[in-house]
């Protein structure tokens, strides 16, 4: 006699996780086994906006207006130079003749100085004569001086020069060598390059190019602590602030030198990297080594951006930095430990920076750019014309480009990448069945599904419709992944199915 025991069935609960919009952006610091999945854990070269998934940040060759009055009509900058730009300047020139101000864009490369003009028919650069900068990368300040209009170049090593449009450049002998300048209530304030560099200096009222040591010239303050080196000096709030290694200094400077003050406001237990200091609007930006912070003028606060463990094990002494449109850019060096390259990554040279951080002030929002290597960062503004433009390191060293946001780096689109948290979807144990996966996506794509088991790779062609992926793939710990190597990316509206077994 034979008896039959009826087999257990498995039941399957059936479930949708969508993730509706990508609006809630990047988060490396929690955990991803707790990680909601609204949140993506790594998330670069994309730009979400309405939350959807959208180019992000790319470059393209300079262009610039053949005039004032057709801006849109433009011309192709051709870059003369056989060596690195490092720096790059704006020159504002008021022609008190033509009633009009006269802008060049000036740019430093290994040695020489050379200048643009942002409008006029030629497509080519021209060189400042005599100003030769050997050994270290000039400062510069646009400043008026006897209803002139002029640049003030100093280095580390190399003196000082000014330049104006009509006349020769002039050397300032017994000129400071200068670390950091700025302009403030008509004296120039610079940290000077004398080794410990712990002084700050100023010029006479007036003439910014007079350092003379006396009552009625210029002067300095030493500031002797533990609060480490002179690094950045900047004009905010009617006050002057220096930015040292490890705090933050004001000098209230009115009237006579005599009743100059120094109060030391901020000490840090971080190094502060001086090119990411920048004043944006109402308040300053600044990275230490172990985030973002915000300075009002009196405190700072730091920024919680979701991805400071990035910034681990990193240093970014070479970093750069802008404010433009509301918006903060710091171009640095991030870990991302994914085991991907990505753009200036993979050169066998190396690279300085991969990455640029765009975070809007107002929405607290940020974007990652990955694989660019920006050496320095320039806004042009004058009213007609409104433009971020860049010089970089690496493959495109000799060239200048401006901000798009069409992702691509020199007509070559940058890999795009969001990623889930690799996470068990709250049902820890169970084996799921990822069925179906739903996306909308205006331009070719990929999906990628990973389990412990199992990765599938699915593509996609650009549709104005919700695309549907017959998945079928089988986990504990699931991870989902949006690609794009193309541009005029759309990706928005994902949602999958999933069968849960219990």
């Amino acid at each position: 006699m034979f008896y039959y025991k009826a087999l257990l069935k498995k039941n399957v609960t059936e479930y949708k996780i969508t993730f509706s919009s990508f609006a809630s952006g990047m988060n490396s610091e929690i955990d991803e086994g707790i990680l909601p999945y609204k949140y993506a854990k790594s998330c670069f070269n994309y730009r979400i906006v309405n939350g959807a998934l959208k180019d992000g940040i790319g470059f393209e060759p300079l262009t610039l207006p053949k005039n004032m009055d057709d801006p849109q009509n433009e011309r192709q900058v051709i870059m003369e130079t056989s060596q690195k730009v490092e720096r790059l300047w704006l020159y504002r020139d008021f022609d008190q003749e033509e009633n009009v101000a006269e802008y060049k864009i000036l740019y430093y490369n290994r040695g020489e100085i050379r200048w643009i003009p942002l409008y006029g028919q030629s497509m080519y650069t021209f060189i400042i004569p005599s100003v030769i900068y050997n050994t270290s990368i000039p400062n510069a300040v646009n400043y008026r001086l006897d209803g002139k209009d002029y640049m003030i170049f100093s280095s580390p090593t190399d003196g000082m020069w000014r330049y104006n449009s009509n006349e020769m450049a002039q050397r300032i002998e017994d000129g400071p060598c200068i670390v950091s300048m700025c302009l403030h209530y008509e004296r120039l304030f610079a940290i000077i390059e004398n080794g410990e560099r712990n002084r700050l200096s100023f010029s006479a009222n007036l003439d910014p190019t007079n350092f003379n040591v006396s009552l009625d010239e210029g002067g300095f303050i030493d500031m002797q602590d533990d609060r480490g080196r002179l690094l950045k000096v900047v004009s905010f709030n009617d006050y002057v602030y220096v930015f040292r290694e490890f705090g933050v200094a004001r000098v209230s400077a009115y009237g006579d030198q005599t009743s100059f003050s120094v109060s030391q406001l901020f000490a840090s237990s971080s190094k502060i990297y001086a090119n990411s200091v920048c004043v944006c609007g109402d308040i300053i930006m600044l990275l230490t080594r172990d985030g973002l912070y915000s300075f009002n003028g009196s405190t700072t606060s730091k920024v919680t951006l979701g991805i400071e463990t990035l910034f681990e094990g990193i240093k970014n002494e070479q970093c750069a930095s802008i404010y433009h449109n509301g918006k903060y850019y710091l171009a640095l060096k991030l870990n991302f430990n994914d085991g991907e390259k990505i753009g200036c990554e993979n050169y066998s040279g190396g690279y300085v920076n991969n990455a640029i951080i765009e975070l809007d002030l107002k929405t607290g929002d940020i974007s990652i750019t990955r694989g660019i290597d920006i050496c320095d960062m320039l806004v042009i503004d004058d009213g007609v014309i409104c433009k971020l433009i860049a010089c970089f390191h690496g493959e495109h060293e000799k060239d200048i480009a401006q901000m798009t946001t069409d992702g691509k780096f020199f007509d070559t689109p940058l890999k795009k990448c969001w990623v889930s948290p690799k996470s068990n979807l709250g049902y820890p144990t169970q084996v799921k069945r990822i069925k179906e996966v739903f996306v909308k996506t205006k331009s070719p794509c990929y999906v990628k599904i990973a389990t412990e088991n199992k990765t599938k790779i699915f593509s996609l062609k650009g549709s104005n419709i919700t695309q549907r992926i017959k998945a079928n793939v089988f986990g504990e710990q699931v991870e989902v992944s949006f690609i794009s190597q193309d541009s005029d990316t759309d990706i928005s509206c994902p949602y999958i199915t999933m069968g849960v077994t219990s």
